[in-house]
């Protein structure tokens, strides 16, 4: 695509109309972000409490859960062939 292409095209899409969301769905994503910035001012124990939660402990209980069942199926599967 050359440059001249480039300007075209974004040229055409400048000329687009704009659409307003839907009430409801604006009022969602505003209270979705005053929800994540009222958050974002939580207490430090709060939010390090969630960061251990996201970066430790939620992947560590899936990686148990999969375990967990990847030795099971495995089980099962040698009970099978037995």
């Amino acid at each position: 695509m050359s440059r001249r292409d480039e300007d075209d095209l974004l040229r055409q899409l400048h000329e687009l109309p704009s659409e307003e969301p839907e009430r409801e769905l604006a009022a969602r994503v505003q209270r979705r972000a005053h929800a994540a910035l009222e958050s974002s001012h939580a207490p430090p124990w709060r939010t390090a409490a969630a960061q251990t939660w996201t970066r430790v402990a939620l992947p560590a209980a899936l990686t148990v859960t999969v375990v967990g069942y990847l030795s099971w199926a495995i089980g099962a599967a040698n009970a099978l062939y037995r």
